[in-house]
């Protein structure tokens, strides 16, 4: 299977899953309604003079406020870190998320960044656990409005339907806890 079509099987198992709960799931790769397909690209700068990091596979977005619940990338490959850490650093280095090339959708500690990555060995875990602990750490000090991204999470994955299953669970989690700590603030 393709990364396309991997990346569109999964978009399809998450819509099915979130859009009832108020989510639009968006994604690069496939065919779906213009509303929910095109690139999704961490960008700097502003307006006219913004400037495109990276690419991103899939954003789970509230329908009602535009904000991104989670920003995912599926890696199906484990080899080589750089790419793994160009996923996050791209990401969090951003000014924003633009979809159509619209500025429009919200980054906040709202936000969960999901890196999926193919693998399943004792090595792999204890690398993306090492690039998972210090991309949490970086961001802390970076002054990009993209730092403010809640967490990053790295994960392994073995196959597609276990991908599917991973990254449901993965973001039901970063909704609730989004919910949770917003919930505490104000109440």
């Amino acid at each position: 299977m393709s990364h396309a079509e991997l990346t569109c099987q999964v978009a399809q198992a998450l819509q099915i899953e979130f859009e009832p709960q108020r989510f639009i799931v968006l994604h690069d790769h496939g065919e779906d309604l213009p509303e929910r397909l095109g690139e999704i690209r961490p960008y700097f700068g502003t307006g006219l003079r913004s400037e495109i990091l990276s690419d991103i596979d899939i954003a789970v977005v509230s329908r009602d406020d535009q904000k991104i619940y989670a920003l995912v990338e599926i890696e199906e490959t484990n080899d080589k870190p750089k790419v793994i850490l160009g996923d996050i650093l791209a990401t969090l280095l951003g000014d924003g998320i633009a979809f159509h090339g619209k500025h429009e959708l919200k980054v906040g500690p709202w936000t969960t960044l999901i890196v999926m990555v193919k693998g399943n060995h004792e090595a792999d875990f204890k690398k993306n656990e090492f690039l998972k602990d210090e991309a949490n750490k970086i961001k802390t000090y970076l002054t990009s409005q993209n730092h403010f991204i809640r967490k990053v999470v790295v994960e392994e994955f073995d196959n597609g339907k276990s991908l599917e299953d991973q990254l449901k669970g993965q973001i039901c989690e970063a909704i609730s806890a989004a919910y949770t700590e917003c919930n505490l603030k104000t109440g």
